[in-house]
């Protein structure tokens, strides 16, 4: 469950959805760890993980998966720069 915002670096709980931006983020199956993949007798499925901003966050940073399928906040700024190299 959501409690408070997804930067590490700030503490905003989360009371209202009336400022920020929440993030649906889907992780692959080959994503998930090694100890529980095959373990499950249904085909592997992606899984779904929400994170929320708060409002001063969100109109400054980002998320964005990182390549081990992690999430990690980023600036807007280079998120951009990457987006165009």
């Amino acid at each position: 469950m959501l409690s408070k915002c997804a930067n590490p670096s700030c503490s905003t709980p989360l009371v209202y959805l009336r400022e920020g931006k929440i993030f649906m983020i889907e992780q692959a199956p080959g994503l998930q760890s090694a100890g529980t993949a095959g373990m499950d007798k249904h085909p592997a499925s992606a899984r779904v993980e929400h994170f929320w901003l708060c409002g001063p966050c969100s109109a400054e940073m980002t998320l964005a998966l990182d390549n081990k399928g992690g999430v990690q906040v980023l600036p807007k700024a280079q998120t951009r720069m990457r987006a165009a190299s």
